[in-house]
């Protein structure tokens, strides 16, 4: 079976979190074929910095266990290029794997268990989306498989020193829990950034995970509020006091009103929301204003604030 580790001086380099150590994927007993197998290979080992448990990575059932790496492929080559050996087959593990080929084409290899929870591999979508040619090449219940050119699907290409760099960024949600007492839904998604880099000699691999949970979607709707306008009678006694601070340090009762105010005499008004859960609710006032009776368009008119 022809296998996804055809390519020449490839370097795996990963930057991930906890649920996900760039190594390859797993897939089911299925064969893919990806252009540009050399029958004669060779690479440079180097094993990406891991804290993920090798056991954890490498326990994929039987049944989905997808060859990597060409026939006869030794545990150590296996291992070079982030796959498991288990004693008779090198195979993809629990992961997300980005390789570069030496024709210019990503492969990106997402499989369902390479997060907790799973990731929904009917929402993979590229830079560039989701339709042909970053559409996946091939689907099992476990993986999916993409594979398109690196100027393609939305891909930024940039030059780093001596490499051509060509950068995507994959993106999907996670599968909804269902349980007894209903669905466990989140707000959160997977997002991957991963690049080619090639220089004249190597071609290398970056994959980061980005762990970034965005802000949940604000909830608007319509409704009533209460509002309370109640006047302050608090009054300065000790010495160096500020009236306007300590009117607010108590008010009228019920059994005061009406009150009685003679021209000119301040009058300290405060206008709050009752039963305010929400901390994000702000009373914004434009104009308050007085009227000698319960009717509030009856004339006349004094106003106590204006323009907020």
């Amino acid at each position: 079976m022809a296998a996804l580790w055809g390519f020449l001086g490839v370097v795996v380099l990963c930057i991930t979190s906890r649920l996900c150590a760039a190594y390859s994927l797993a897939q089911s007993q299925q064969v893919f074929q990806w252009p540009g197998q050399q029958s004669s290979l060779s690479f440079e080992a180097k094993q990406p910095a891991s804290q993920e448990d090798p056991f954890q990575k490498c326990n994929v059932e039987e049944q989905e266990k997808v060859q990597c790496g060409e026939p006869g492929i030794s545990p150590e080559n296996c291992g070079a290029i982030n796959c498991c050996f288990d004693g008779q087959q090198c195979y993809y593990g629990k992961a997300v794997t980005v390789q570069c080929t030496r024709d210019g084409q990503f492969v990106v290899v997402a499989m369902r268990d390479a997060t907790l929870p799973r990731l929904s591999l009917e929402s993979i979508s590229l830079l560039g989306g989701s339709d042909p040619p970053c559409a996946p090449v091939g689907t099992t219940v476990a993986f999916a498989i993409y594979q398109f050119p690196v100027t393609a699907c939305g891909t930024a290409m940039m030059m780093d020193g001596d490499f051509l760099v060509y950068e995507n960024k994959m993106t999907s949600t996670y599968e909804i829990g269902i349980g007894p007492l209903g669905s466990i839904t989140r707000d959160s998604y997977y997002e991957l950034l991963f690049q080619c880099r090639y220089s004249g000699t190597s071609v290398e691999a970056l994959v980061v995970e980005v762990n970034t949970v965005p802000p949940p979607p604000p909830v608007a709707a319509a409704g009533l509020l209460r509002v309370e306008l109640r006047l302050a009678n608090g009054q300065c006694f000790a010495k160096g006091c500020v009236e306007e601070d300590q009117a607010y340090s108590s008010y009228y009762g019920e059994a005061e009103y009406p009150v009685t105010k003679v021209l000119r005499e301040p009058v300290y008004v405060e206008v709050r929301i009752l039963e305010r859960t929400d901390p994000n609710l702000v009373l914004n006032l434009g104009r308050c204003w007085a009227t000698s009776n319960p009717d509030p368009q009856s004339q006349p008119q004094w106003d106590l604030l204006v323009n907020g």
